[in-house]
């Protein structure tokens, strides 16, 4: 873990908010992608590292022989690196969540590092990856979200390698999302909105050590597991009771003054931490609680097959 392994800018955001890693393209720098990642994510710490490979003097992040051909020990090696300092910045801010933003070469350093480590980042964004390799995903991606944007006429990425990664990904339980534009190997406005939203649906992040009182208010068929702030906003999470035996998790909400405290993910472990005591099981229709459930495969002894 090396704070400094890289030559690198960081852009200071709001403490104990995301951290946001951009990775630039080949020829470009660590400035190259700091104005679009603080227009996507405005609240975040960014950290930007150069390539620390030069071909013909274009910053990389790993060797090639030739287009779509890798030097494969040197993208092992990169993968450790990045995922070394990855972890040293994390480490040093405590994070509400980590997430990753990679264009062109950028984009494979990112995707080949969550390959190796498939639980660094939260939330990933690959503009434009080429993987043209079969890779070897180190374990599930089950809760982790990705963000690929593509051209249909890219001839440096061919779309059907791009659509052979989305299945790669799908396969190891990542929740996928691909956005396709009709140019090429170009940046273009349709996926720099998908990534603003993308970015902005971010899960709950790590645990901030600051501890919240849940409230269970229940009737007969409804009820609902509450915080409350002092500023009286309202986090909740509603379910609906089916028999005696199951409940259905239909909705869960946090308002912005309870972004990036792990809220929602405490209420969910609250519901779960119940249904076990009262030998009850769980249908998660929420798509948060779903996706809780999916990042907490030990919980599969609550949940409704």
């Amino acid at each position: 873990m090396d704070r400094n392994a890289y030559i690198h800018t960081v852009l200071p955001g709001t403490p104990g908010g995301p951290l946001l890693f951009v990775l630039h393209g080949t020829g470009g720098d660590e400035h190259q992608l700091l104005p679009l990642a603080r227009d996507l994510l405005p609240g975040a710490t960014i950290v930007a590292p150069r390539g620390d490979v030069s071909e013909s003097g274009a910053a990389r992040f790993f060797r090639r022989a030739a287009e779509g051909v890798y030097d494969m020990d040197d993208l092992d090696r990169a993968a450790r690196k990045f995922t070394g300092f990855v972890r040293a910045h994390a480490a040093a801010r405590s994070p509400s969540a980590v997430c990753g933003l990679g264009y062109s070469n950028g984009a494979n350093m990112l995707a080949a590092t969550i390959f190796a480590e498939p639980a660094l980042f939260d939330r990933a964004v690959l503009m434009h990856p080429l993987i043209p390799f079969q890779p070897k995903i180190a374990g599930s991606l089950a809760g982790r979200a990705i963000l690929v944007t593509a051209g249909r006429h890219d001839p440096i990425c061919p779309p059907a390698l791009t659509s052979r990664l989305e299945a790669y990904l799908r396969a190891v339980g990542a929740d996928v999302e691909t956005v396709w534009h009709p140019g090429a190997h170009e940046v273009r406005d349709e996926e720099i909105e998908a990534a603003r939203a993308f970015l902005n649906r971010m899960p709950e992040g790590r645990p901030t050590g600051e501890t919240f009182d849940i409230r269970l208010e229940e009737g007969e068929t409804k009820g609902r597991y509450v915080v409350e702030g002092p500023d009286g906003s309202i986090a909740e999470m509603t379910f609906t009771k089916v028999g005696a035996r199951q409940v259905i998790i239909d909705h869960t909400g946090v308002p912005d003054a309870f972004r990036g405290k792990g809220v929602g993910a405490l209420l969910v472990a609250r519901a779960v931490e119940d249904a076990r005591a009262a030998g009850k099981t769980i249908i998660p229709l929420c798509p948060f609680a779903a996706a809780q459930f999916r990042r907490h495969p030990e919980w599969a002894d609550v949940l409704k097959k």
